[in-house]
């Protein structure tokens, strides 16, 4: 047995379990000074010690002494720094939910492979939980419960990753499938936001080189999209949507309207987009260069009228489905769309 002072995540008895294994480990002393738990830590087997090892490793912190504090207030994890001020019911829920996927790794990569993509984890974490919380209705009454999962393994894993899977599940006749293997492309939620001037009945769009051409084998590698990009862990959709109009195109959205949210592909991508139409003011002279070099993004803003949005949509001259879809709902609610908001 080991024993530790834990604060923050690891005073969590949900986000213990799944790191150590029911029944690996005795909590005691719980206190919660603030909103960041203390407690103190028993570790009850070599293997719950191991294990814990393993996920102190991924964030890139070595386990300490016994009877040492493990995690610190004002911790600094992947160029964010976790205190009481900052320690949500949010935060919790999205440090139980990457628990889950640092510890698949556990048998397959080593820890410090992980280290480099914890705010991806995050990410994802935090998509899952969106995810969880729309409770969607399936148009037969077929639901979750209604598959098991039998294995689940990372066959690539690095600022995306991909999940293999092995389910089977209710048939529509009552009847069960055998186990299928499918294979998942893992991102994290979205946004996409149209810039659009309803006094000048203008739209901003950017114009980027993207790698999904490179792949398919296009020569046309650079696209005409909306201005898009991955919501952080915590943030909301549209705070998210604000932020990247500026940084991609140099853009102060004054309001939103939201077109919808859907995935854009269902059979093997998981990333899940919130779009918007955002109001802007976008005189000539607004298409600018932009994008953060710490991203590597080299991005090229064209202003054009909704007309010709829509003649370069019906051309086929655009064959990115997110700002296709923005388009034809800005042609279609555009007389609503007041200076105002």
């Amino acid at each position: 047995m080991a024993s530790y002072k834990v604060r923050g995540p690891l005073a969590d008895e949900v986000l213990l379990t799944t790191v150590l294994g029911e029944g690996a480990y005795h909590l005691a002393n719980l206190r919660d000074p603030e909103g960041w738990p203390q407690a103190d830590l028993t570790v009850t087997t070599a293997e719950a010690q191991a294990r814990l090892g393993y996920y102190m490793a991924a964030h890139g912190l070595d386990l300490p002494p016994e009877f040492s504090q493990v995690f610190n207030d004002y911790q600094t994890l992947a160029g964010r720094t976790f205190s009481s001020e900052v320690w949500t019911a949010r935060w919790r829920d999205i440090w139980r939910a990457a628990a889950e996927e640092i510890m698949l790794h556990r048998t397959s990569r080593p820890p410090e492979t992980l280290t480099p993509w914890l705010n991806n984890i995050w990410s994802r974490a935090d998509s899952r939980l969106r995810a969880q919380a729309a409770q969607r209705v399936c148009p037969s009454g077929l639901d979750r419960d209604d598959l098991t999962v039998q294995h689940k393994s990372y066959g690539y894993f690095q600022y995306f990753a991909v999940a293999d899977y092995v389910y089977d599940h209710a048939h529509f006749d009552g009847s069960r499938s055998e186990a299928l293997l499918r294979g998942v492309f893992l991102a994290s939620d979205a946004v996409t936001v149209l810039p659009y001037d309803p006094v000048r009945d203008r739209v901003l769009v950017i114009e980027q080189l993207r790698a999904a051409p490179l792949a398919r084998g296009d020569r046309g590698l650079w696209l005409m999209e909306p201005v898009a990009g991955r919501i952080e862990p915590a943030d909301n959709p549209e705070d998210t949507a604000i932020r990247e109009a500026w940084e991609e195109a140099h853009v102060r959205v004054t309001g939103l309207h939201k077109i919808g949210e859907y995935y854009p592909t269902t059979g093997a991508f998981s990333e899940y987009i919130y779009a918007f139409v955002g109001l802007a003011d976008l005189p000539d002279d607004a298409g600018k260069l932009a994008g953060l070099d710490i991203e590597g993004e080299d991005i090229r803003g064209h202003v054009m009228s909704r007309a010709e949005l829509m003649a370069a949509v019906t051309r086929g001259d655009i064959p990115v489905g997110p700002l296709v879809i923005s388009a034809y709902w800005l042609d279609a609610n555009h007389h609503r769309l007041g200076a105002g908001g």
